[in-house]
């Protein structure tokens, strides 16, 4: 348990050492913060103009279009560097809720309607990006896992302090200034993601997919990689029972439980507040190789609070439940966002996230409209019990199928683990080691095999999984290797023929790496380059 802990504090460490990472989650929270911001100004604004019917129709304005483009735009954070995707979002953002608070002063309520669908267009892409962004800065799974936490944790506190700055905005400045400050919010969001350098840009290979295949890219990745699928089906159970729980909240606060109108904010509060400690929790997260038992018991612990609600309607028990719902969504939306992260490959990361941020939006819609109906059938306590029942039921009949996902996932971890123990290869952010074990060649040989002959021209780089093998030079045994040493680089990165023969002392398994895809990775980084020089020197003073 000690161990763990110090695992997932010197990778928290890392993480805000880390300066592109600490950037992009500055950039994260202020986005978060932003919004939420802006569309308690926009409703309240919307109310005052027009009504409460007017805020309904606007809220599905400005959500529906973005919905149902998600997946098709999301396809650009496959085609493009994500970093200066979500540079355009922000200032995309930046720009339209700026000129929102030009219309607000002008008293043209129209135009403000107009602008609000088109913020939303740019805010769909906000997730898509920033979570398949994280592997290409993170430098190891447990900088990736601390990473998901920190964006758990930033969001929780964006979507805190937002709504709470844009509430006293309208209540103590003029109606403008719940527009102008989050616009500017948006370009600070921009300022901190426009700092971001990943070491080595991505090898991005964008095809030339028809229309029809480019709006549902997403969905085609989902059927590529069923394990994936199956978590994003999940996260949709999950939000329909948000929005379930959205209005059965309600019904609770006032019917059930007696605490009135505004009960519905402490309740809302309580999961607010459990999400924090949850976040806190799921520091714990770190270091752990498997990410399925606290996927499952996120499941597990959103649903059975609710569950808990209905069996037992009284007000103290229902705010602890209701906080332990908000811890459970914190563990599950880092462990779920990790399973996604690992069980697609880089080249489509983007738009699976936008099938996700797709469901999150009709998703809400959809529990939202279920409710009143399920209420009238079963009653509110019915209703209760059977939203809470829904996610652990299906936490049971899937716990196989999210364990073989976890174990299988596309990112091949013996290959990662050989990589991170070469100090030339270490540095490398993993979605570049991704791709570099991707290119790994596994090639085998018996005893007295050669391996590399001195004098030949370098075309791969070697590391050694399985077996012994011996180095010579000029026929003289100068050196040993075991499994996780690596050879081969003298020649590759000093362009001059091999310096030693290695000579299989008996059965090895061993990973190739060409040439080209060498040099790509270990060149196209500073850190990476300084380590591969180090290691040259010093081979070169006893070549091997």
């Amino acid at each position: 348990m000690i161990s763990s802990l110090g695992v997932a504090v010197g990778a928290l460490r890392r993480v805000f050492a880390n300066p592109d990472i600490r950037r992009a989650e500055a950039a994260w929270m202020l986005g978060w913060a932003s919004e939420w911001a802006w569309l308690v100004a926009l409703w309240v604004y919307a109310y005052n103009q027009s009504g409460v019917v007017a805020v309904g129709v606007l809220g599905l304005a400005r959500t529906l279009p973005a919905a149902l483009l998600a997946p098709a735009l999301s396809t650009i954070t496959d085609r493009l560097p994500r970093h200066r995707v979500l540079l355009g979002v922000h200032l995309g953002r930046a720009t339209t809720v700026g000129l929102v608070a030009v219309a607000v002063l002008a008293g043209w309520p129209l135009v403000v309607y107009l602008l609000a669908p088109i913020d939303a267009l740019f805010g769909v892409l906000h997730r898509p990006t920033h979570a398949p962004l994280l592997p290409a800065l993170a430098r190891s799974p447990e900088e990736l896992v601390a990473s998901n936490v920190a964006s758990s944790t930033f969001e929780g506190l964006g979507t805190l302090i937002g709504p709470i700055a844009g509430g006293l905005l309208i209540a103590y400045a003029a109606p403008v200034w719940g527009f102008v400050v989050p616009a500017g919010g948006f370009a600070l969001a921009a300022l901190a993601i426009s700092g971001v350098r990943p070491s080595q840009a991505l090898r991005f290979h964008p095809d030339r997919p028809d229309l029809l295949h480019t709006m549902f890219g997403g969905l085609r990745a989902l059927r590529d990689y069923p394990s994936a699928g199956l978590v994003v089906g999940l996260f949709t159970s999950q939000i329909v029972v948000r929005g379930l729980l959205n209005v059965l909240v309600v019904i609770a606060a006032v019917d059930l439980l007696r605490i009135g109108q505004e009960g519905v904010g402490y309740l809302n509060s309580a999961i607010g507040a459990g999400g924090l400690i949850g976040a806190l929790l799921a520091v714990s997260l770190v270091g752990r190789t498997r990410m399925a038992p606290s996927f499952t018991a996120g499941l597990v612990l959103w649903g059975s609070p609710i569950l808990l609600i209905g069996l037992i309607p009284i007000a103290a028990p229902a705010v602890l439940f209701l906080a332990i719902l908000g811890l459970g969504n914190a563990i599950l939306d880092v462990s779920g966002f990790t399973l996604l992260q690992r069980t697609v490959p880089n080249a489509v990361r983007g738009r699976v996230f936008g099938v996700l941020e797709a469901a999150v939006m009709l998703g809400t819609g959809f529990g939202s409209v279920l409710a009143p109906p399920l209420v009238l059938v079963v009653g509110s306590r019915g209703a209760l019990i059977v939203t809470g029942a829904l996610l652990p039921v299906l936490a049971v009949i899937t716990w196989r199928q999210i364990s073989r996902a976890d174990a299988r996932g596309v990112i091949p971890e013996r290959q990662l683990a050989l990589l991170r123990g070469v100090p030339m290869l270490a540095p490398l952010p993993m979605t570049v080691l991704e791709q570099v074990a991707g290119d790994l060649v596994a090639v085998r040989y018996t005893g007295g095999d050669l391996i590399i002959h001195q004098g030949d021209v370098g075309d791969r780089f070697y590391i050694l999984a399985d077996g012994r093998a011996t180095v010579a030079i000029d026929g003289r045994v100068v050196a040993r290797f075991g499994p996780g040493d690596w050879f081969g680089e003298i020649a590759l990165l000093r362009d001059v023929p091999r310096t030693a023969t290695v000579t299989a002392a008996g059965p090895v398994l061993a990973y190739a790496l060409e040439r080209d895809a060498f040099l790509a990775a270990v060149t196209g980084d500073r850190e990476s380059r300084t380590a591969a020089d180090a290691v040259v020197e010093a081979r070169l003073r006893k070549p091997a």
